[in-house]
């Protein structure tokens, strides 16, 4: 564990310990200004790094990561199910409060109406009828979250849309990766399995868009859109479809034990949505 960690480590565990009522009125809501630092650290952390994407040290990812732990805890109130094999809900919070303390740091949410997986994440499917109808986005259950160029959290949403886009049955249940815990699926970041300290030297995952392209992991060494990248266990297309969505959303495989972390992939912003 990074020292420059340490305070959002500590609101992890104050969440986790909060007793009940609104964790943002009681905790949240004051944070940042108590804490300006951090908010200072993330300000900087995007004007070195929006348009120098390698300027990005190994502490910084994990400084993100530490961050994206809160975040993620945060999410549990909003997600169903006992994946995680615990009763726990997270912390109680209304949407507008999770929203309104990631402002209060400096990110900037986001309403993304048109489906693509680099802003959504699918919960909830409702097939249609045409195999071929594009996925729409019908809800969402919170929202996306940017720094600057950089997602730093994806949508959660409900879409309707044809088999050969997605398919309920994969889609809402195959594990999600670059993910530490969940209420509603399986799965899996790079954290598990270590102890309590070293799981938190774990570098948060990035994507960017810029002129005209998304940019998925570009923290991974290895370019899904080169003809001579080796892909392990799958296929390079169902690969693609893994580190674009973190999931498998079509393709029936076997996701219980992938390592898609080293991968890249780069797409042009007119490519269909799916």
């Amino acid at each position: 564990m990074f020292g420059t960690q340490w305070p959002f480590v500590e609101l992890f565990r104050l969440l986790q310990e909060h007793p009940g009522g609104d964790a943002y009125a009681d905790l949240l809501e004051s944070w940042p200004d108590s804490n300006p630092n951090e908010c200072r650290w993330i300000a900087d952390f995007h004007s070195r790094t929006n348009d120098d994407w390698a300027a990005a040290t190994k502490e910084d990812l994990c400084h993100l990561y530490a961050i994206f732990r809160v975040t993620s805890l945060l999410l549990l109130r909003f997600q169903r199910g006992q994946a995680d094999g615990s009763a726990y809900q997270g912390p109680a919070i209304t949407l507008d409060g999770f929203q309104r303390f990631h402002e209060q740091l400096g990110f900037s949410v986001m309403d993304v109406t048109e489906y693509h997986p680099f802003f959504h994440e699918i919960l909830f499917v409702s097939p249609t009828q045409r195999d071929d109808a594009p996925i729409q986005v019908i809800e969402c259950s919170w929202p996306c979250i940017m720094l600057g160029n950089m997602l730093f959290c994806r949508s959660g949403c409900s879409v309707a849309g044809g088999s050969s886009h997605v398919i309920q049955g994969i889609a809402e249940s195959s594990k999600l990766y670059w993910a530490c815990r969940r209420k509603d699926r399986p799965c899996s970041d790079l954290s598990h399995g270590w102890g309590h300290n070293s799981q938190w030297a774990t570098a948060h995952r990035r994507d960017y868009r810029s002129a005209g392209q998304y940019h998925f992991n570009v923290d991974g060494r290895c370019s899904l859109n080169d003809p001579d990248c080796i892909v392990e266990d799958l296929s390079a297309d169902t690969m693609i479809e893994l580190v674009r969505n973190r999931c498998l959303v079509r393709t029936h495989a076997d996701d219980s034990d992938l390592f898609p972390y080293e991968y890249r992939y780069t797409e042009d912003m007119l490519q269909g949505f799916e």
